[in-house]
């Protein structure tokens, strides 16, 4: 039972946790990057243009507002990086900001996720 401790102590402390939280986040940018890109699409002759209503954009501003209190909570919270806190906080900024507003494939999946959420029966 004290293998399972330790071994849980050490993946669950702050600069583990932490530096694997960073790594999905700067995956979900280049992954947001490769959809924007095109690249291992089919090719086709079609081409959509969306022009987001009022409405839309607020939710944008919301999650926008709502993820970046998180992030910023988590890295003031931990204790890993210290030193490098601010750096990590404008590196984060920057890809959120990025995937928020100008991402166009990360906007179609936080629009698919609120249609879904709004679906849901009660």
């Amino acid at each position: 039972m004290l293998q399972v401790d330790v071994l849980l102590t050490a993946l669950l402390n702050d600069k583990v946790m932490f530096s694997v939280l960073q790594i999905m986040f700067v995956v979900l940018l280049f992954f947001g990057l490769i959809k924007e890109a095109g690249w291992f699409r089919r090719k086709s002759n079609l081409a959509i243009s969306v022009k987001r209503g009022e409405k839309s954009w607020n939710y944008f501003h919301l999650f926008y507002g709502f993820m970046l209190l998180i992030i910023i909570e988590i890295i003031s919270f931990t204790d890993a990086f210290t030193g490098y806190k601010t750096f990590i906080g404008l590196v984060d900024i920057a890809i959120l900001t990025y995937l928020s507003f100008f991402n166009g494939w990360f906007r179609n999946k936080i629009m698919g996720f609120i249609v879904a959420s709004q679906r849901k029966d009660e």
